[in-house]
């Protein structure tokens, strides 16, 4: 029987090609490259099935679901999600539904990396095994000794500089995103690279990161690792804090946590359990794969499945893909009028605000002048009461007396 690898042909994440290394240790050789998200349109040279482990997050392009009829799989350490890729929604997983559901349970029991998982599929009748993630199944490389630094991955400015406010040794910087154009080089260069990302992990004192697949295989390379987790992530994260180490990122950058990366806790080393299970299910699979002379026996013809299934179910996703495209388009019409609207409104709202602004100013300038007046008509008052105070007293003064008393005489 001939195999197939699962690879993320056009990923930014390093971390997709992680998994296919670890998947492809266990194969006898790989005659076939299957991309992860079109596998439903795989089709071999000849009619015949492809013995493939299926591992990792399924799926980001659902429309592509289920797999070709081809594909002979091992279902083991599978992610999925409530989650739609295109409409980002939730309780609307179009793949564990209907026909997508049927293949499940066609293969089941399903290998699943998380107890979500596990959660979600018997939600839908769907028999699992807890695996977890193949990753687990790394083994060290020999000849790297540890050094005195601390790999920093995909982690903020924030916690790098608090790594290096509580530690003398140097921090390396590490990112898992590749460039759009990674898919151009070829696999060799691309497991080299993976190589060279693990051999670093593994050379470190300790790793300080938020990817799943940074923690996990820097837990199978024995290093210690600090995964910082939030709420949010649970759904994939969840089951391997009491593997490893882990706190908020805000809990981390404000030093509530503090460790001695020299010395960071160790915890259950239930994972191992995991690990060989992973591995026993992987080589029997591959010994059961490499016996067995099984024939593609499906009705379908390899040229009948591209022109009927693969060319249909091709014409259909670009019509939801089109559908979903006017969605977005008309969506993001709806927001710009709404923008439009809004700056209308604050325009208004300005303007009177001017007006009222204005119309304050010249209240607030007549209260002075007001006021003004009132103080100038009280000075006034006050004088003229002054006035009449003093020209009383001058009558009732002896010389206005004698003043008209001679005044009289004349």
């Amino acid at each position: 029987m001939k195999f197939g690898l699962m690879i993320e042909y056009d990923t930014r994440n390093i971390g997709d090609d992680v998994q296919s290394y670890v998947t492809q240790r266990f194969l006898p050789r790989v005659d076939y490259y299957i991309d992860r998200n079109h596998m439903d349109e795989f089709v071999p040279d000849t009619e015949e099935k492809v013995a493939t482990i299926i591992n990792g997050w399924f799926l980001q392009y659902t429309l592509n679901w289920p797999f070709s009829p081809y594909i002979k799989p091992l279902p083991i350490s599978m992610h999925f999600t409530y989650k739609d890729w295109f409409w980002d929604t939730t309780d609307r997983a179009y793949h564990l539904q209907g026909y997508g559901l049927e293949y499940l349970k066609s293969i089941e029991p399903i290998g699943c990396r998380d107890s979500h998982t596990v959660k979600l599929l018997n939600s839908k009748g769907i028999k699992t095994e807890y695996t977890g993630c193949m990753t687990l199944t790394l083994e060290p490389f020999e000849g790297i000794e540890k050094q005195d630094y601390i790999c920093a991955v995909d982690v903020s400015d924030k916690v790098v500089e608090q790594i290096r406010k509580t530690t003398d040794m140097e921090v390396k910087v590490v990112t898992h995103t590749v460039p759009e154009d990674y898919y151009k080089l070829s696999w060799e260069e691309r497991m080299k690279n993976v190589e060279d990302l693990l051999k670093l992990y593994q050379g470190a004192r300790a790793v300080v990161s938020y990817r799943l697949h940074c923690a996990l295989p820097c837990l199978a390379l024995g290093t210690s690792v600090i995964l910082l987790n939030e709420d949010y992530r649970n759904d994939r994260f969840g089951d391997y804090t009491k593997y490893i180490e882990s706190c908020s990122e805000e809990d981390f950058i404000n030093g509530k946590v503090k460790y001695d990366y020299r010395n960071i806790p160790t915890h259950s080393d239930g994972w191992k359990d995991l690990r060989r299970n992973l591995i026993k299910r992987c080589e029997d699979f591959v010994k059961e794969c490499e016996e067995s002379n099984e024939e593609y026996v499906d009705d379908i013809s390899i040229k009948d499945y591209k022109k009927y299934v693969i060319g249909k179910s091709n014409w259909l996703k670009s019509a939801a893909v089109e559908s979903y495209k006017r969605f977005e388009n008309e969506k993001q019409e709806r927001k710009e009028e709404v923008e439009k609207l809004n700056q209308h409104l604050q325009q208004i709202k300005n303007e009177t605000k001017e007006e009222l602004e204005k119309d304050k100013k010249e209240i607030k300038e007549k209260d002075e002048k007001i006021k003004y007046y009132e103080k100038e008509f009280e000075e006034a008052v006050r004088k003229l009461e002054e006035y009449k105070s003093e020209n009383e007293a001058i009558k009732n003064s002896r010389w206005w007396k004698l003043r008209e008393k001679i005044k009289g005489k004349k």
